[in-house]
């Protein structure tokens, strides 16, 4: 069974890896939010994984506008240049845990540059957190922290906080 799941875990590892066409390594600078918490921000921050953390995203912008311009060149179809643009944005948290993002990218070939407009992102599992990538690898990433209180949670009530927090990924290089 061991086998099994270790052989499972490293086919999943090796197959996001191959899949990404951009790695990143992400680091926390700032925080919005916490304050209502606790003044240890910090320790908050690296008790839920976002300290420093990885992204994987599926595609690369230079690739999308390449594919932009082989289809206004084929002129065949207009129609199949796109204004907005999707990709799949994994963020490994500093634990390991992923959270996957379904992003979109406003992009008009005749009208903008690769620099512009953010990566739009949110997670897919609960639909609550959101992820903001610009080109220069700031990001932001918004959520909701819950306070682990059964009493309250039982009573139809729950403890959270909005956060948001801002920071700076940087390419890795892939071999």
């Amino acid at each position: 069974m061991l086998r099994i799941f270790i052989f499972l875990l490293l086919n999943f590892l090796i197959q996001n890896i191959s899949y990404a066409k951009e790695l990143k390594n992400c680091i926390t600078y700032k925080q919005s939010g916490f304050e209502f918490i606790g003044k240890d921000y910090e320790e908050i921050i690296k008790f839920l994984g976002f300290d420093e953390f990885k992204i994987k995203l599926s595609r690369k912008r230079s690739e999308i506008v390449d594919e932009q311009i082989f289809e206004k060149k084929k002129k065949t179809n207009l129609s199949n240049i796109k204004n907005v643009h999707f990709l799949e944005l994994i963020l490994l948290k500093s634990s390991g845990y992923p959270l996957v993002f379904h992003c979109s990218w406003r992009f008009n070939l005749n009208s903008n540059n690769i620099e512009e407009n953010n990566f739009e992102c949110i997670e897919q599992k609960k639909k609550k957190d959101l992820f903001s990538l610009d080109y220069k690898g700031n990001f932001s990433f918004s959520s909701v922290f819950e306070f682990p209180d059964s009493k309250k949670k039982n009573q139809g009530y729950e403890k959270k906080t909005l956060h948001s927090l801002f920071g700076k990924c940087k390419n890795i290089e892939q071999k």
